[in-house]
């Protein structure tokens, strides 16, 4: 079932969800740059079978999401927690279990540090306390004086092919985009080429400007760290990493998990992606945490 929730700033915010809204809630947070249909329906569907009302939604800038001109109106990685607060308000549910992806991993650690009362629990998937070293090095910058670890050179040579041989064609986007996708995965399983480009497809008739998303690296450039902020956390906690991420090296996770009170870690033996790929496990790891707490 689809729905538009209106945020504070006069946006709309896509929201679809599954299974009983009678259920507890459980809402997923989606990666920068990418809409919340990359949260495989298989996935969202067997989490509502287990007996929750699952909510994915598209941030701003994403999907059927509202645009933001970006000049005048600039925004944080606060501004899109405020998102993911308007989005569980708008559905008049009570403390959610909040599960995040990389950049929805910070925003469900803001949740967890801002405002502790709004979530249930937290699982943090292939996500850090610091995302400086990243984009530092994604930017080309030094990431000597960071503490966490950068990106490895594979997904960074990616990068860089792309900026010396930008793609010109729509076939040649397309071909990127899955070459992207396929940079941050890792691990023994192959990359499941043919379910993520179907959802690149989808993604594009999704959207009127998708170089809007782009906004999602400058809001997250703009806000601090949070090394320190993420030891207050108070709410049970499950850390998944994969051995493999070649975006934010298994270092990452094992601070988040070291420094969150009582924190879980999983490691899967799996990159930085997990969809259509570790679906299984990770279901499975997500239901054992919330069941066991």
């Amino acid at each position: 079932m689809e729905r538009y929730i209106d945020t504070k700033d006069g946006l709309t915010l896509w929201t679809e969800s599954f299974g009983d809204q009678n259920d507890p809630p459980l809402l997923l947070i989606m990666g920068a740059m990418n809409q919340g249909i990359f949260w495989p329906d298989g996935f969202c569907e067997r989490l509502a079978a287990a007996g929750f009302h699952v909510i994915r939604y598209d941030h701003r800038d994403t999907g059927k999401s509202s645009r933001v001109d970006f000049q005048h109106a600039p925004y944080d990685l606060d501004t899109l927690a405020e998102d993911a607060i308007n989005v569980i308000r708008g559905y008049k549910v009570e403390q959610p279990i909040v599960i995040g992806l990389s950049m929805g991993g910070y925003i469900a650690q803001l949740i967890g540090i801002r405002h502790p009362g709004i979530a249930a629990k937290l699982v943090l998937i292939s996500t850090s306390a610091d995302h400086r070293p990243y984009m530092a090095a994604t930017t080309g910058q030094d990431t000597s004086a960071f503490s966490l670890p950068a990106p490895e050179k594979s997904f960074l040579d990616y990068l860089e092919s792309m900026r010396s041989h930008p793609p010109q064609t729509a076939a040649e986007m397309m071909a990127a985009a899955s070459n992207g996708w396929a940079a941050t995965y890792g691990g023994p399983r192959p990359y499941p080429r043919i379910e993520v480009e179907r959802a690149l497809r989808l993604a594009a008739d999704r959207t009127s400007d998708p170089s809007a998303s782009f906004h999602h690296a400058f809001a997250v450039a703009a806000s601090p760290d949070r090394l320190q902020s993420v030891k207050t956390i108070a709410l049970p906690t499950l850390v998944i990493h994969g051995r493999y991420d070649p975006c934010f090296p298994p270092a990452h996770g094992e601070y988040l998990a070291r420094h969150i009170p009582d924190a879980r870690l999983q490691v899967f033996e799996m990159g930085h992606s997990f969809m259509w790929s570790w679906d299984d496990e990770v279901l499975d790891a997500v239901l054992d945490f919330i069941r066991d707490n």
